[in-house]
């Protein structure tokens, strides 16, 4: 464990240990993280040094100045999970001089949106002492899977709200697309939610956007697709 200094905001001039860095969130969609895992390992070395310098973790600097990442949580576990064992910082806020105690700083944090108090089952707002240590010990939430492969589908547009996934996750879970079959049942899932996602329940949801018909056939291709190459890796 690595305290660190006071610094300005912007990138830091030195990369930064990956098991350094302090989760802000419960869980990340494993199934996404494998699906990088297996690009990246498929790069070379330069082009690893490239998805590293391309991929900036940003950071805020805690009173105690410890860094708390507040995006890329999937980006990170698919580093370490690569071998990769220091990334490039980007400090959002520095907070280490701030007289701050340890709950002045978390509700900051969760009022902020730069911290994400709800856990695998979609569950919370939990306090901040439960959340992981480091990378290794986030939880996995297949509907946080589920969105991310709809969203690459083009069900719903990428978004720049804080969590916007997660919302979409939640959404899925609300319908247990996963209750009967389990994990088994993916693919199923995957084309329910492309239908869900343009249902005029999901009206709320940030990236929300209505397709035609052929557009709405495409994404139902994809993840039909995608659902094959899941259970096919699922049975070797």
């Amino acid at each position: 464990m690595t305290a660190i200094a006071a610094a300005p905001l912007g990138f830091m001039k030195h990369r930064q240990k990956v098991l350094d860095l302090k989760p802000t969130q419960f869980a990340v969609g494993m199934l996404e993280v494998q699906e990088k895992i297996e690009i990246v390992r498929g790069y070379r070395k330069k082009q690893i040094r490239d998805f590293i310098d391309e991929n900036p973790v940003p950071v805020v600097i805690g009173p105690d100045r410890e860094l708390y990442l507040i995006d890329h949580h999937h980006f990170l576990a698919v580093c370490y999970h690569v071998g990769v064992k220091k990334v490039r910082i980007k400090v959002v806020k520095d907070l280490s001089k701030r007289r701050m105690s340890y709950a002045q700083f978390w509700k900051w944090m969760f009022k902020t949106r730069n911290a994400y108090p709800f856990c695998q089952f979609g569950e919370g707002p939990r306090k901040a002492i439960y959340l992981p240590r480091d990378i290794r010990g986030l939880a996995d939430d297949p509907y946080r899977s589920i969105a991310w492969f709809v969203r690459k589908a083009g069900a719903f547009e990428n978004s720049q709200r804080n969590f916007a996934e997660f919302k979409w996750a939640n959404f899925f879970r609300e319908r247990r697309l996963l209750d009967r079959f389990g994990h088994a049942g993916m693919s199923r899932a995957l084309v329910k939610a492309v239908s869900l996602a343009q249902t005029p329940a999901a009206k709320h949801l940030p990236g929300f956007g209505k397709l035609n018909l052929e557009e709405k056939g495409d994404a139902v291709k994809k993840v039909k697709k995608k659902g094959k190459e899941l259970n096919a890796r699922a049975d070797t």
